[in-house]
């Protein structure tokens, strides 16, 4: 098969686990099919066996200025006739554009989209609320407005939502008969404009593909007919990673490894260390504290069995030195890579008891969770660790490898052809 993969950035421009995530799953792709990626920048991305191709850039990310681009459409049209796909593989449509499901559907070229997050159904991409917790979801355009303006990106009063009114479900959202006279019109509007483009989008793919259960479930209840929806494990090259054994006798060294942004977590981690002895803390992922007013923070509140190591290359560094990887993150998340990374790596995972979290931790066996935004809940769980190496190499030994990255590409290549059927 001719298979064209398209993605909002590629490892060197961003190394977030969708990037790193579409790049592997293009080189294992290519071990049997033809293979093309396309995203805003990255020509000088090297993929190994695939062709990479330069789009434009869509709107802003969070898409309230408009999720279709005229302009990304016309370069995408143009590169579906110079690369005749078979099948075409979305991994966001952020900074892209809503119209590419409709351009393939009018090519009658399949199209599927995998869910890596919820952007397509929240403007904030996490389904987490400004004021510092969860979302249920898309329940009505005054709810998402008004999210929009309790994160101080719009200074318009907008008046308090009402959970019964305007629900937004594939894309149908009703008009409001004072739409030209409330405070906050513009924002409404942009909002249930986001929501309808996005809605239409989804439709025009042949299939969503989630890579959890709880991210499939979620957008089964926001309204997703349950047979256009199928969850796929992700995989990973697991021939990265070794298991580099523990040391009974040493201190614990707890690794958190990823984006250093408050929505992950990381200060609970390093508050959680505050009460634990006997241990050492090592964040690798990018830290600029000169620049960045959460990294400065985060240095000026960590003890000194906190260490900051910064950027990493190589995605085994983290594990070489870890007992235990901790994932604090304060939202959902879907299918964190780092896990499936640590497993790989032999070390269990301390995780938030949340979404895709607590769906690839098995509590108690190769790891533990702990209450979600709870730092003295964590510091407990570490405290435990710590003072019990026993409970450490029993957690050790009970990880299983995760999912391979080829065993993951044959069945995504097996859902390109049923999407082809």
């Amino acid at each position: 098969m001719r298979v064209l993969l398209a993605v909002h950035a590629l490892p060197g421009d961003a190394l977030g686990g969708t990037e790193l995530y579409t790049r592997d799953l293009a080189a294992a792709l290519a071990r049997d099919h033809e293979v093309a990626v396309a995203a805003p920048t990255g020509t000088d991305v090297h993929v190994p066996g695939a062709d990479v191709f330069t789009l434009p850039s869509g709107d802003d990310e969070s898409g309230l200025s408009g999720v279709v681009c005229a302009e990304v459409d016309a370069a995408f049209a143009d590169l579906l006739a110079r690369v005749d796909p078979d099948v075409v593989h979305l991994q966001h449509l952020k900074a892209l554009s809503a119209g590419i499901p409709a351009l393939c559907d009018e090519r009658d070229v399949p199209c599927l989209l995998t869910l890596h997050d919820f952007w397509t159904v929240c403007h904030r991409e996490q389904l987490y609320r400004p004021e510092g917790y969860p979302c249920e979801g898309p329940t009505s355009v005054e709810k998402c407005t008004n999210c929009y303006a309790a994160a101080g990106e719009s200074e318009t009063p907008l008046r308090p939502f009402d959970e019964e009114e305007a629900v937004v479900a594939d894309g149908a959202v009703p008009a409001r008969p004072d739409a030209e006279t409330a405070p906050g019109r513009f924002y409404r509007r942009a909002v249930a404009r986001r929501a309808e483009q996005l809605a239409d989008a989804r439709a025009h793919t042949d299939l969503l593909v989630a890579p959890s259960r709880f991210l499939r479930d979620a957008f089964v209840a926001f309204g997703t007919p349950p047979d256009r929806i199928r969850q796929e494990r992700n995989g990973i090259r697991t021939a990265r990673f070794r298991d580099e054994g523990f040391d009974p006798d040493g201190p614990l060294d707890v690794a958190y490894a990823g984006r250093v942004t408050e929505l992950k977590g990381v200060h609970l981690l390093v508050e959680a260390m505050w009460d634990v002895a006997d241990a050492r803390c090592h964040v690798f992922g990018s830290f600029d504290p000169a620049e960045d007013d959460y990294h400065a923070r985060l240095a000026e509140a960590a003890g000194d069995d906190v260490r900051f190591h910064g950027r990493y290359d190589d995605p085994a560094t983290p594990y070489a030195t870890a007992d235990v990887l901790v994932v604090p993150s304060l939202w959902y998340e879907n299918s964190p890579l780092v896990i499936q990374e640590a497993f790989a790596a032999g070390v269990p995972v301390v995780a938030a008891d949340a979404g895709g979290m607590a769906e690839l931790v098995t509590d108690g066996e190769d790891g533990l969770l702990f209450d979600r935004s709870d730092a003295d809940d964590l510091s407990a769980v570490l405290r435990k660790l710590a003072d019990d190496p026993g409970r450490v190499a029993d957690l050790r030994a009970d990880v299983t490898a995760p999912r391979r990255l080829d065993d993951h590409a044959d069945a995504v290549a097996s859902l390109y052809r049923e999407a082809r059927s």
